[in-house]
């Protein structure tokens, strides 16, 4: 069968799309192995001559839309564009269908939604659906018809990752991405072990209750035989960036790996951490094995919102632990801070700047905090009445998804700018722009006052 896939993704700091997303790679390289002749199309936003174009070169018979949480706008006008005229079956995967797989049904043109993780169930419905004849009721896909909605249960999960076979890069132009930045992406697992409110992480947990081990791992020469296949596919590899955020979350199996890594490969890597389950030997195994950048949830400077709001477990002693042994180690980092979280406030802005101040990150992440759709932080918002009107528009722009009474959006915007003119917002800047730019900041409000 002929598949166009359809990815709803976020452009994310300037990265085009479609963009390489490990769980629908590995969908892809499923649907192959089962000689499927597959398509793909990424949007950001609602593009015309873009999807024309897609339909004619595929010819699908089938479009399958993978949804993420905050594209359900631009795939709404897109699926539209196809149910008026193309007349093709349409399938939803993804964030979006696995949050509110009503909604997805919904949305137009769509016969069925994949729910969760699409391995098992999403490519056994696309078997059947070849043969009308068969039954096509599947584990963990929705269905809706004139006879109403069928809402299958979850199949379990694949607990032995190995047996996947490795995600597809091709289709994602990965060629061009190797080529821009010399490095390769690689998921260790799938799961999470913690439950933060900002993450969808405990709802899809929670989802698959009873139905197989949640956190699961690759064995180390599963993932360094991939590393292998796309260091020879892919010329010019320098980094290798592992993908996960629960990499440093089970010290066995990461001093297996970091044994494994070093025998076998010879470049630098670049990881997730925690700081809440990180202690200093482990950073020193990670220096011995080549790591070379962290990348570390910091979230907030104040206590409050990362354990009372975003249940994070997590304190500042903690936070200036790490990143006082990253600097040791000479490992550089790169902390990530939401800003207008809910109850955020003046004094909890603040917070945050003299904590970055403090541990002096190699570069920071600002980013305006959104609720993402699923996750408790969400919930919590809109019980409140804190959901901006216009959320899933302002997320594309880079604007905060919340308008809090005491801290309104402007004023998140505006603390947001200052960040970035104080503080590195790229690895490796050179220290000189960062303090032209907070130089000219300073002379700029100076000057301002005197007008004044």
């Amino acid at each position: 069968m002929r598949i166009l896939v359809l990815q709803f993704i976020p452009s994310v700091r300037g990265r085009r799309v479609p963009r390489f997303e490990p769980q629908l790679a590995t969908l892809v390289s499923l649907l192959e192995r089962r000689e499927h002749s597959v398509s793909l199309a990424g949007f950001a936003r609602f593009e015309l001559p873009r999807i024309k174009s897609a339909l004619a070169q595929g010819l699908p018979q089938l479009v399958y839309a993978d949804i993420s949480a905050v594209c359900a706008d631009t795939a709404r006008r897109t699926l539209e564009y196809i149910e008026r005229h193309e007349f093709l079956p349409i399938v939803a995967g993804g964030a979006f269908p696995t949050v509110d797989p009503d909604a997805a049904l919904s949305l137009p043109g769509v016969q069925a939604a994949a729910v969760g993780e699409p391995d098992a169930s999403l490519v056994t419905y696309l078997e059947r659906i070849k043969d009308p004849a068969v039954g096509q009721v599947v584990s963990g896909v929705w269905l809706r018809d004139e006879r109403g909605t069928t809402r299958p249960e979850l199949p379990v999960l694949v607990e032995d990752l190995n047996s996947l076979p490795f995600a597809h890069r091709d289709l994602f132009d990965y060629a061009e991405h190797v080529r821009r930045t010399a490095q390769i992406e690689i998921a260790i697992g799938r799961g999470c072990p913690q439950r933060c409110a900002y993450c969808l992480n405990d709802r899809l947990a929670k989802l698959y209750t009873g139905r197989g081990t949640w956190v699961r791992r690759r064995a180390p020469g599963n993932i360094l035989a991939e590393i292998t296949h796309l260091r020879q596919r892919y010329p010019g590899v320098r980094l290798v960036r592992f993908l996960d955020h629960m990499f440093g979350l089970d010290d066995e199996w990461l001093t297996h790996f970091l044994t494994t890594y070093t025998r076998q490969c010879d470049l630098p890597f670049r990881c997730h951490l925690r700081a809440n389950a990180t202690p200093a030997e482990t950073i020193r195994q990670l220096a011995a094995a080549g790591c070379q950048i962290t990348d570390v949830e910091v979230i907030s400077g104040s206590n409050f919102i990362r354990e009372e709001i975003f249940q994070m477990d997590l304190s500042n002693e903690q936070i200036q632990d790490l990143f006082a042994w990253l600097k040791e180690a000479d490992i550089r980092s790169r902390a990530i801070v939401y800003l207008g979280a809910p109850y955020e406030s003046e004094a909890s802005l603040d917070e945050t700047r003299r904590l970055l101040l403090h541990i002096r990150p190699d570069a920071v992440d600002i980013r305006p905090y959104h609720p993402w759709p699923g996750t408790p932080a969400r919930e919590l918002c809109r019980e409140q009445g804190w959901l901006h009107a216009r959320g899933e528009e302002r997320f594309h722009l880079g604007r905060g998804g919340l308008d809090l009474p005491v801290c309104r959006p402007n004023i998140v915007a505006a603390f947001i700018r200052r960040l970035r003119a104080e503080l590195p917002v790229v690895l490796d800047e050179p220290w000189w722009r960062r303090w032209s730019i907070a130089s000219r900041t300073a002379l700029g409000q100076v000057l301002q006052r005197r007008r004044l």
